[in-house]
């Protein structure tokens, strides 16, 4: 395996590769770059489907290649395009040096502060955090929308579905009468 096996493209953007990743942490180098790499400390909110989910703010710390924090907090340019970022795997030195937690509130102000210059919707701390609440899928029609959204329904623009956490057991039970569930029969 030849060392220069990461500049070999996938096809994936940046806000693909946080998606497949589930969130921040993911690590990237870029091909113009020289010994350098960088992870992923903060994403704004994906308000539109793939590939570029609505474009939003990306803030990476960027490392040498043997661990010296070189710029913290930096925007990822050309965050959609997928000719220049490839993911890189963790590197061997990033248990030995002190990592920005996911969740540090200087990547969270910086990241509302690039919005805010980027004119983007301004996200919330919980916004910032993996969803990872149990969802079930609903099959609703356009025309019965409201009727899902009367059940708390929630719609998810990045899956393109309406959905009820699975712990709405009383509404999971509304939705199974109005045949809103999968693989049901009406």
């Amino acid at each position: 395996m030849s060392t220069d096996d990461w500049r070999e493209s996938t096809q994936q953007n940046i806000f693909e590769m946080i998606k497949e990743h589930s969130g921040p942490g993911l690590w990237i180098r870029r091909t113009t770059w020289g010994q350098t790499c960088a992870r992923i400390v903060a994403v704004g909110d994906y308000t539109a489907p793939p590939p570029y989910f609505g474009n939003p703010s990306v803030l990476m710390d960027v490392y040498s290649l043997d661990g010296v924090l070189k710029d913290e907090l930096a925007t990822v340019s050309a965050a959609g395009t997928y000719k220049t970022w490839r993911k890189w795997s963790t590197p061997s030195w990033a248990g030995t040096v002190t990592l920005r937690p996911l969740d540090d509130p200087r990547a969270l102000a910086a990241l509302d502060e690039l919005n805010k210059k980027r004119h983007k919707k301004q996200p919330s701390a919980s916004n910032q955090q993996v969803d990872h609440t149990e969802r079930v899928a609903l099959v609703v029609p356009y025309a019965r929308k409201d009727e899902a959204k009367s059940l708390g329904a929630r719609w998810s623009p990045i899956d393109k579905h309406w959905w009820l956490p699975t712990s709405e057991i009383t509404a999971l039970e509304k939705a199974a009468a109005l045949g809103f569930l999968p693989n049901q029969t009406t």
